[in-house]
């Protein structure tokens, strides 16, 4: 008989911070911009909570650096700067 300890228990599903750009995205004027966007996502990087969109590759980089941190996840770095 085998009992599971900490360290072989069962942790639920696979979450990950992603961070990913740039993608397309228009401003006010109607400009072409690039855009970061960083969420919460499962194994297959489909989102498990809201998308934050940035217009700042660093700043996007931040939140998403101090968001696997604080949730003290993996964190998948898919993004370059403009």
């Amino acid at each position: 008989m085998c009992i599971a300890t900490a360290d072989f228990a069962n942790t639920g599903l696979y979450r990950a911070v992603y961070f990913d750009g740039p993608q397309s995205d228009r401003n006010r004027e109607g400009d072409e911009v690039p855009s970061w966007v960083v969420y919460i996502g499962d194994e297959d990087a489909e989102p498990v909570s809201h998308l934050q969109h940035f217009r700042s590759y660093q700043i996007a980089e931040q939140v998403a650096r101090q968001l696997a941190s604080t949730r003290r996840l993996d964190f998948v770095h898919d993004a370059s700067p403009a």
